[in-house]
């Protein structure tokens, strides 16, 4: 029954659609829709974007920026060669490189000796401090002696679970194998020494906090996984940018350990080059001025605090575009980019559904009456949350465009895109649905101008469809009467006040700076830490210099995705995507007329992630998808 009645419908789709392209309205639309495309690219815009930039690697401009990455290829020019072959004869790097490859292996020799060690070490010292023996712990150590006997990596079974394989099918990315350690590594003395070793820390650590002392295994294995394959770094701080809640910190070290990772592979491995382009440079000059605005800064301690933050996560750029060198790495990690944002938006709507820990304190009672839960999920608020969602709803909708109709994939990334939308609504943020109208405007008119041909019928049913709550918050832009409105034209009046003085250099960076002088030219006493407008804000932090670089950064950005764009052909996978991703950092951008973006570092982090997503395809696009197994190195 229900296949008939599907059959039928999509019978009568396709026949309506043969019809209603054969009627004189289409053609109409056709001849409107050629004159508005040949307009677009005549335009001053696509001028600009369609301007060639290739002499832009030899120049003195592109050399000064990028001679930190010179140096690097001249110190493995030097004392690479020597410095690898010490790396591989090491028994210090030996020892580490047994301990990832068991502990991904889930080696249960290894386990066991590990378990035991930390056992009989946490029990040694209960006893010693008059404690006693511990009955959990005793009951640990006996299944780990249990483990010892058996020498099997239980990882390997996973490639036959139907429940990973279902897994896979859902995530669309059933190539991936179980298989990918070294079972050379499994067996030999290193491995052994490797896990008394961890168990011994492991153990002495848990009988002082225990919590903290469990997680010395996992902490070891992330640091030398990504020590020994830098990739897996950018894959872990994609994923767990927005889920880490209230603090950067761990965030900024994933970053950091990353970066240095790769620093040391670019010097021991001679066939590492660095990926130089105009993007990086733009980056490297934005990041110049900003130090130089926190040297005079009006509290130069905590901007040059705030420089770092901007440093560590402008310079993360470059470890994404030198690391993802496949097609396979790139999917693969935007893949994980909207599982990590279908876990946050998820979060989000369950805030709405069982009320978790909302507040009414983003509304204005008295105009809103009916409104009092805006959902903010892991991100502490409604506006940062939907300034996160406008980057990973576009390609979240891409994968559900591009994929093969009959993959179950396909499905699965509609569900995700919807509930994605879903929290953008309930976040009840209006810069950020502002936000989404553009980068979804931006994207028809790129990936099907013809589109724009069905808007005055979407303007007629949209009105019928969309709860009067979203009307009224809508309407409500501009509203002076809307506390929320006034608060933000006040504050943006004090910042031209202080433009009016510091245009040329700016205040120096950050909430401090910006409380040291705010407050003499602020209207109505209202207290703000930063403009609530990301291109005010940089004007009033680094002057002039400090947002013309920004838009420089965002410029060579644009025409370099349009070019790579154009190359690949616009109805293709990669420039469907590549696209999807450019008009999320429009959206994004547009929201930072209204809202200080980069105040949430981890927001900023994922923004700077995202341009460095899409510049990949600059670098992958030309490269097939392996058919093989996925590897980390």
């Amino acid at each position: 029954m229900n296949s008939l009645i599907i059959s039928a419908a999509a019978a009568f789709c396709r026949a309506f659609a043969g019809r209603f392209t054969q009627s004189k309205l289409w053609a109409l639309i056709q001849r409107i829709s050629s004159a508005c495309s040949r307009s677009w690219n005549s335009s001053v815009i696509m001028t600009l974007l369609k301007r060639d930039n290739s002499s832009f690697e030899n120049s003195l401009f592109a050399r000064i920026t990028f001679a930190p990455f010179t140096f690097l290829e001249f110190l493995q020019r030097k004392i690479g060669a020597g410095l690898d072959e010490r790396i591989t004869s090491s028994a210090v790097c030996s020892t580490g490189r047994a301990y990832v490859q068991n502990f991904m292996a889930l080696n249960t020799r290894f386990w066991g000796i590990m378990l035991l060690c930390a056992s009989v070490v946490l029990n040694t010292a209960r006893i010693a401090s008059g404690r006693g023996l511990n009955t959990i712990v005793l009951a640990v150590s006996l299944v780990s002696a249990v483990m010892l006997i058996f020498n099997i990596n239980i990882m390997r079974f996973l490639n036959g679970s139907k429940v990973i394989e279902f897994c896979k099918a859902c995530a669309g990315v059933k190539n991936i194998s179980f298989d990918f350690f070294d079972e050379k590594q499994t067996i030999g003395r290193p491995r052994l020494i490797a896990a008394l070793i961890a168990g011994a820390m492991t153990g002495a650590a848990m009988n002082f906090a225990p919590i903290y002392g469990l997680l010395i295994p996992f902490a070891l294995f992330g640091m030398l996984l990504v020590l020994q394959y830098p990739v897996t770094g950018v894959y872990a701080a994609v994923f767990v940018a927005p889920l880490i809640p209230f603090s950067s910190m761990p965030l900024a070290g994933v970053c950091i350990w990353t970066i240095i990772s790769l620093v040391i592979r670019s010097v021991i491995d001679s066939g590492f080059r660095w990926k130089r382009d105009a993007v990086g440079s733009a980056l490297m000059l934005f990041l110049f001025i900003l130090l130089v605005s926190c040297v005079f800064s009006f509290a130069r301690s905590a901007s040059l605090t705030v420089w770092a933050m901007y440093f560590v996560f402008i310079i993360f750029y470059f470890a994404v575009i030198n690391t993802i060198t496949t097609r396979d790495r790139l999917y693969g990690l935007l893949r994980l980019f909207v599982i990590s944002g279908a876990i946050v938006a998820l979060y989000g709507v369950m805030q709405y559904v069982f009320g978790w820990t909302t507040t009414n304190a983003w509304i204005d009672e008295e105009m809103f009456e009916d409104e009092t839960m805006r959902v903010f999920s892991t991100l502490a608020n409604p506006n940062v949350l939907g300034e996160y969602l406008l980057l990973v709803l576009p390609p979240a909708a891409a994968f559900f465009l591009k994929d093969k109709p009959r993959s179950l994939s396909k499905w699965v990334y509609l569900a995700v895109t919807g509930l994605l939308f879903l929290c953008l609504i309930l976040t009840q943020s209006r810069g950020c649905w502002l936000g989404f109208i553009v980068s979804a405007a931006i994207f028809i008119t790129f990936y099907e101008g013809r589109w724009w041909a069905f808007i005055p019928l979407v303007l007629c049913i949209v009105p019928f469809i969309i709860p009067d709550t979203i009307v009224e918050r809508l309407s409500s832009i501009g509203n002076m009467n809307d506390s929320s409105t006034s608060y933000r034209v006040y504050i943006w009046m004090g910042a031209i006040g202080i433009l009016r003085h510091y245009l040329i250099g700016g205040i120096g960076m950050g909430e401090a700076a910006f409380n040291e002088v705010y407050p003499f030219f602020s209207y109505n006493a209202i207290i703000a830490p930063h403009a609530h407008n990301t291109f005010l804000q940089l004007l009033v932090e680094g002057g002039l210099p400090a947002l013309i670089s920004f838009l420089a950064v965002i410029f060579v950005f644009l025409r370099s995705v349009h070019k790579t764009y154009i190359r690949r052909g616009k109805k293709s996978f990669s420039s469907t995507m590549q696209l999807a991703l450019g008009a999320g950092v429009c959206g994004f951008l547009f929201q930072s007329l209204f809202d200080y973006t980069f105040y949430n570092y981890r927001v900023m982090a994922v923004f700077f992630m995202v341009i460095a997503m899409t510049m990949c395809f600059k670098y992958v696009s030309g490269n097939c998808r392996s058919n093989g197994r996925s590897k980390l190195s």
